[in-house]
């Protein structure tokens, strides 16, 4: 009788693929308000249609530190859920090998080995379903990371185009449909300055 087979217990890291979703390809915004003073920007020149600036959401994901509290937090979360599934699989490899061991030396009836045999694997379908229960917890907890980016990043511009003034703010990365910048437009550092600003006040260091 074959011992149960192992199921691999890596849960791929669903930060790999966070993106700044509709901010990341195409992320036109139209803004209003009347708040924050912005960083040092030169506008584009006036009398020439609408004004437009861009930012690099690949630098921004980077480098924005809240990204980097969001993967750490990520990271530890996965790591938990896959020594809980390590663990439970190499308890279960000890069983299913004393099992095929009784089994070589014949120190098992049949019915009793039938009934263990059993008994492995449904422990191995158990931990077959947490493993998706996991991976489904850890897409929604991405989705969520993409909902409070996308607010944290839009809301920010809000308030950073009340003295700008832009009339428009793309959304540039290397994968995305704009292939042609113009660098007079690029108004990334100031933004990843001023949101990583923001977070500090937000989120102080404990004191050493």
């Amino acid at each position: 009788m074959d011992t149960p087979q192992k199921n691999s217990t890596h849960l791929p890291l669903i930060l790999s693929s966070l993106a700044l979703a509709g901010v990341a390809a195409l992320f036109i915004l139209k803004f209003m308000g009347n708040n924050d003073q912005p960083g040092q920007i030169q506008l584009p020149p006036s009398g020439q249609g609408h004004t437009i600036a861009y930012i690099n959401t690949d630098s921004i994901l980077a480098n924005y530190d809240l990204v980097k509290e969001l993967e750490n937090q990520l990271k530890d979360k996965t790591q938990k859920m896959e020594n809980q599934l390590a663990g439970r699989q190499k308890e279960l490899d000890k069983e299913a090998e004393y099992f095929q061991k009784s089994v070589n030396n014949k120190s098992l009836s049949e019915q009793s080995a039938q009934e263990i045999y059993q008994q492995l694997m449904a422990k191995q379908q158990g931990i077959a379903e947490q493993k998706e229960a996991f991976r489904q917890e850890l897409a929604y907890e991405d989705m969520k990371i993409n909902a409070m980016l996308i607010d944290t990043v839009t809301n920010f511009l809000k308030r950073f185009n009340q003295k700008t003034g832009y009339d428009y703010v793309l959304g540039y990365n290397k994968t995305g449909n704009i292939f042609l910048t113009n660098d007079t437009f690029d108004i990334t550092n100031v933004v990843l300055e001023q949101l990583n600003r923001e977070y500090a006040k937000k989120n102080p260091k404990p004191a050493k």
